[in-house]
């Protein structure tokens, strides 16, 4: 079992995970303005995804099957953010 803080309230919209592009990986928001990107292998918080033009918590995410490496991020206020490879 992997532990991830998820306690939202009223106003936020509830976290939904999304697999990575090969299943090695698990992309989920959180409270602090970040996507955790939770490593299946070693069942653990890898590293988080953080931008200073994040405004709102990250809750649904989807990875562009085509584009290996995007990934875009929604709040429920309305806000996608994007993600690159670089």
């Amino acid at each position: 079992m992997i532990s991830h803080y998820n306690h939202t309230n009223r106003w936020i919209s509830s976290f939904r995970g999304i697999w990575g592009w090969d299943d090695s990986y698990i992309y989920i928001g959180n409270m602090e303005r970040g996507v955790d990107v939770i490593s299946v292998a070693d069942k653990k918080l890898d590293f988080t995804l953080r931008s200073e033009h994040m405004t709102a918590i990250p809750c649904r995410f989807d990875a562009h099957q085509k584009e290996v490496g995007m990934l875009a991020g929604a709040t429920s206020g309305g806000q996608v953010y994007i993600w690159t490879a670089s």
